[in-house]
C-alpha cells in the first residue's frame, strides 16, 4: 500500500532563513510538505486502486488551532514570533491536507489525504523551548510525552 509521510520540521526556532530564503518554519514545516507532497502525487495517484487507497499522511499540530495565516506576510516579517509562525505553518499544512482531499475526491482518485496531530512526543523539537520548559520536559516525559 503506497504512503507518504513527510515528517521533518522545526519548531520554535529564532528567526532565521532556510537556504532558498524563506522563514523556517513556513520553509520546512510547509513549503517542504507541499513540494515532496506534489512531487510524488501523480505516483500516488497510479498506485492508488479502487480496493487500496494511497495515503497520505501529514503531521501537523494542536498548534495549527491558534495559528493565523498571514497571507501579506507568510514569511513573518512584520513581527517575528517563534510560537506564531509554528502555529502558521501548521496551519498551513492542515488547509492544504484539506482542499487536497477536496481536489482528490472531486477528480476520483484513489489517494486519501489525512492530517494528524501525534500528541506530544519526545523529539528534540523541543531544543529552542525556554529552560523552565525543557526542565519540565525533563522531568515529565516519561509521563506525559510519546
Amino acid at each position: 500500500l503506497p504512503l507518504l509521510v513527510p515528517t521533518a520540521g522545526v519548531m520554535l526556532v529564532p528567526e532565521r532563513k532556510t537556504e532558498d530564503g524563506f522563514e523556517e518554519h513556513f520553509g520546512l514545516n510547509y513549503l517542504g510538505h507541499f513540494l515532496l507532497t506534489n512531487l510524488l502525487l501523480d505516483m500516488l495517484k497510479q498506485s492508488g486502486t479502487h480496493s487500496h487507497n494511497a495515503r497520505i499522511i501529514t503531521v501537523s499540530s494542536a498548534t495549527h488551532y491558534v495559528g493565523k495565516l498571514h497571507l501579506n506576510d507568510l514569511q513573518s516579517r512584520c513581527s517575528y514570533s517563534p510560537h506564531g509562525a509554528y502555529a502558521q505553518s501548521k496551519l498551513a499544512l492542515v488547509l492544504f491536507t484539506y482542499r487536497l482531499q477536496h481536489l482528490l475526491t472531486a477528480n476520483g482518485s484513489h489517494v486519501t489525504a489525512n492530517v494528524v496531530d501525534p500528541g506530544v512526543v519526545n523529539t528534540e523539537l523541543y531544543k529552542h523551548v525556554f529552560w523552565v520548559v525543557k526542565v519540565a520536559k525533563w522531568m515529565t516525559a516519561w509521563l506525559f510525552f510519546k
